[in-house]
């Protein structure tokens, strides 16, 4: 038995792992980046600015998976 995983099944854990080093490398608590934009989850404007360029990123995986669910 064969299991296929979508690609953006793969794509969005390589987008988790970056996220996860964001917050190691940062010393930051692991959570959604949204949630850490939402309750200050950051130390520096840079590091705001870096989490709202990844959710803008994770939107756009995501709205490109649900279209391709959907044709």
């Amino acid at each position: 038995m064969t299991i296929q995983i979508s690609k953006s099944k793969c794509f969005y854990n390589q987008m988790a792992d970056i996220l996860n080093n964001f917050y190691e490398k940062n010393n930051l608590e692991h959570m959604c980046a949204l949630e850490s934009q939402m309750c200050g989850n950051y130390k520096t404007q840079d590091q705001l600015d870096w989490l709202e360029r990844f959710s803008e990123v994770w939107d756009k995986v995501e709205n490109r998976a649900t279209l391709q669910r959907n044709s």
